[in-house]
């Protein structure tokens, strides 16, 4: 009879000690490295250096020191993630697979690769 209290004293314990938290999904393709060349320079091609490009002074994204410059201090995140004002109004906007490569790449450290 100790026993049984035991094991079901302990299974209750155990059971009420485990917690349950509900986890964000990663954006979409995460689970793989998302690579600079192929994945994300496309990307900057077709919807930043129109604005970024060579002299400009909001930084010329043609190449890659100045984009992981942006992406190092935080201002490539809060304007393309959390503002959402880049690419602004009236520009192609990015597409919700092109915002995920993104954010994948900028939480891989945005490398070089």
């Amino acid at each position: 009879m100790k026993k049984i209290f035991l094991i079901a004293s302990l299974t209750t314990f155990l059971y009420s000690s485990c917690t349950f938290e509900k986890s964000t999904p990663l954006p979409v393709g995460c689970t793989t490295t998302i690579f600079y060349q192929t994945d994300i320079k496309p990307i900057i091609d077709a919807k930043c250096v129109s604005c970024h490009t060579t002299g400009a002074s909001q930084g010329d994204f043609t190449t890659y020191g100045v984009v992981k410059a942006k992406v190092d201090n935080g201002t490539f995140k809060n304007r393309v993630f959390t503002l959402k004002d880049m690419p602004p109004g009236g520009s192609t906007q990015l597409t919700e697979e092109e915002l995920s490569k993104l954010k994948c790449w900028v939480d891989q450290g945005a490398p070089n690769n």
